[in-house]
């Protein structure tokens, strides 16, 4: 496995001999690297030791945390030998984590109060964007334009639309629609609000994905996308329009991110647009791009830039074909925030045999990622809440520090919260209630009912936190 042989060698120099490290090498060369580094003959060895020793190098040099972290640690060492890194760690000791000075945790506060900041370049050269994920910690994240710059050379690896998708993305001037959060500093609004001509060209929609799905489907036929992507959720949601007659669009190509597509959800959009591509992508805040799945349904790692560690527990590492308690990124692109051995908190399985698609990069699937789909019956019609929706509405309420949301009957929620310290827990309680009662009620789902109880949430047998849990399936 190419992990264990990164890990098997020891770090050097960082840079090449004319001194110029990858990250900044430009679009171009980075796009046609790319194309060499998945070709089976690649030197991807090289390639992570270069960039992985000049992360090191970098992080341990400008951030005062992992000079700390790395105080003992000789050039000698091996990836394993690195200490552990988390959420929570990062985020107590923020000023100290970033390679800039100038970011920091108070002027990144400043910045996001004001909504009208969303895209906007924090300190005229960073993507600022927030999230929560199974740990129910917020996060904060700055991305250079670096980093994104490698993330889109990365996309060269993406399969090819076939020919008849191709004339259908002409025919359709490339018109696409992004159904995504609009509110606050999430990395969907973030990165493409700061997208400077795709604000500007008409051919790109932005829906929000807090519109009542009817209100989504009659946007979408007017439109008549070419592409459209969004949370894999809301594909699917959207593929259940498509098959009951009441969206009507033919696009070329689907491009669902965020949440694990199952082989179900899989079969669904295939079946509501059986002549679109279907690009499926790993991606998170901590590292824009990590991997797409193939035709055979696994995910291919982007090894030359991102590693991944399935391990236990402990952090021992497990073998190929053994499910992952979680697994340890390590993003070699991102320099200002260090992503190095974290706790991404997501499931895996890393296959122990070459891919049957031809892929040489390694293969894996993702068995545990955030929430799941809600379904409900009402008025004899299928709706579903999307859980990136429930997750948005307990991060924009006040005091919520901890929260579970759990489908226990056909047409019931329960919600766990666990509430902040400086605020009342009754008020918290009830405005929980208002605001889940809304969003249901948005999406034509008033029959359904909210009790809120002032509990911790109830962690599964893993001691994992899984946020949206439908238990009446």
């Amino acid at each position: 496995m190419l992990m264990t042989l990164c890990q098997a060698e020891p770090m050097h120099d960082g840079f090449a001999q004319d001194g110029v490290e990858d990250v900044d090498r430009g679009r171009q060369w980075l796009r046609r690297d790319a194309r060499r580094a998945s070709r089976p003959d690649a030197d991807l060895d090289a390639r992570v030791t270069r960039r992985l020793s000049s992360l090191v190098d970098r992080s341990r040099t400008l951030s005062p945390l992992f000079s700390e972290l790395y105080a003992d640690i000789d050039n000698r060492v091996t990836l394993q030998g690195l200490p552990a890194t988390t959420k929570p760690m990062l985020l107590d000791r923020f000023d100290e984590w970033c390679t800039d000075r100038a970011v920091t945790r108070a002027a990144i506060d400043e910045f996001i109060a004001d909504t009208g900041n969303v895209g906007q370049r924090f300190l005229g050269e960073y993507l600022c964007s927030e999230s929560s994920g199974t740990s129910g910690v917020t996060g904060l994240f700055v991305t250079e334009e670096s980093a994104v710059t490698v993330a889109a050379a990365l996309g060269v690896r993406n399969r090819r639309p076939p020919p008849t998708a191709m004339v259908r993305l002409l025919a359709k001037r490339m018109r696409t629609a992004l159904i995504i959060n609009l509110k606050g500093h999430h990395m969907g609004a973030a990165f493409y609000s700061s997208r400077t001509v795709a604000g500007a060209d008409s051919r790109v929609r932005f829906m929000s994905v807090f519109d009542p799905i009817d209100t989504l489907a009659e946007q979408l036929t007017r439109f008549d996308p070419a592409c459209i992507s969004s949370y894999a959720s809301v594909v699917v949601l959207l593929a259940r329009e498509q098959l009951a007659g009441r969206l009507s669009i033919n696009p070329a190509v689907v491009l669902p991110f965020s949440e694990t597509i199952t082989a179900e959800a899989l079969q669904l959009m295939q079946r509501a647009w059986p002549h679109a591509q279907i690009i499926d992508r790993y991606v998170s805040n901590e590292c824009m791009f990590i991997s797409a799945r193939c035709s055979q349904r696994w995910h291919h790692l982007n090894a030359d830039w991102v590693i991944l560690e399935p391990v236990d527990a402990e952090y021992n590492p497990v073998p190929p074909g053994t499910q992952s308690h979680t697994v340890l990124l390590t993003n070699l692109f991102r320099r200002v925030q260090p992503i190095i051995r974290y706790d991404l908190g997501d499931s895996i399985v890393m296959r122990p045999d070459p891919c049957p698609c031809g892929n040489p990069l390694p293969a894996f699937d993702v068995v545990g990622r955030s929430g799941e789909l809600l379904n409900f019956t009402a008025a004899g019609r299928l709706r579903g809440i999307s859980p990136t929706v429930i997750s948005v509405t307990f991060d924009e309420t006040p005091g919520v520090a901890l929260w579970q949301v759990v489908r226990d009957s056909p047409m019931h929620l329960t919600a766990r919260i666990s509430v902040e310290a400086d605020h009342d827990a009754e008020v918290v309680a009830q405005d929980t209630r208002r605001r889940l009662t809304e969003i249901l009620v948005k999406s034509g789902l008033s029959t359904v009912s909210v009790d809120v109880i002032r509990e911790p949430p109830v962690r599964n047998s893993g001691g994992k936190l899984v946020r949206i849990v439908d238990a009446h399936r």
